[in-house]
């Protein structure tokens, strides 16, 4: 009995999976305002009753969707501020993480549902509230960085949080410009980072 609970457990969790795939698709083609379940559904390849048996609104999917890139942006931070190294070198593994995850499509959207839920009005209170959470906002989560790495002389010295914004702004264009062109070139670490340097200060750009 327990072994059938678990296999009925492996497939909702599947199913849920499917559906959420499909959303991701959906609402960064139509964006959320938009997309309507039976848009998540028909590309799920599902009915539009048994979406809703999973999920009870478009509102409660892209909220999880929100959540996910949000986890996945603070995980790749978080491991690189344990990352074994010097400011600078934290800050290069952490983009040449980023980076690379362009090369596979549901990272790509994910960041797109980020900004279409950062500069949308029209989205879930959960969200919001998530968005003005200061403690996971990757801007704040990477100051201890770029703050270290001033200290040491590695990066220039500016305002912190306009070096963050900066760096993010970055990211955020090429993951559009690689949705919109498949193709697009994506830069490696040590040009996206130049600008940041103080060369006086590192070895960096002699690597």
């Amino acid at each position: 009995m327990p072994r059938k609970s678990e296999l009925n457990q492996e497939l909702r969790d599947a199913r849920k999976e499917q559906i959420l795939k499909a959303a991701l698709i959906v609402f960064a083609r139509r964006g959320m305002v938009a997309t309507k379940i039976s848009d998540i559904a028909k590309e799920a390849g599902l009915s539009h009753g048994l979406v809703y048996h999973y999920f009870n609104s478009k509102e409660e999917i892209f909220s999880l969707l929100v959540k996910k890139a949000a986890n996945s942006s603070l995980e790749i931070i978080q491991q690189a501020n344990e990352f074994k190294g010097t400011p600078l070198e934290k800050l290069r593994w952490m983009t040449e993480q980023i980076l690379n995850s362009f090369v596979d499509s549901e990272h790509t959207l994910l960041f797109l549902v980020m900004i279409q839920a950062s500069t949308s009005d029209a989205i879930p209170a959960e969200v919001k509230e998530l968005l003005t959470d200061q403690s996971l906002s990757p801007v704040m989560c990477t100051l201890p960085i770029i703050t270290a790495g001033q200290e040491k002389g590695e990066i220039i010295s500016a305002n912190p949080v306009t070096l963050a914004v900066t760096y993010y702004a970055f990211i955020q264009g090429l993951a559009i410009n690689k949705i919109q062109w498949p193709e697009c070139p994506i830069p490696d670490a040590n040009l996206l980072l130049k600008i940041f340097i103080n060369e006086k200060g590192s070895s960096y750009h002699n690597e």
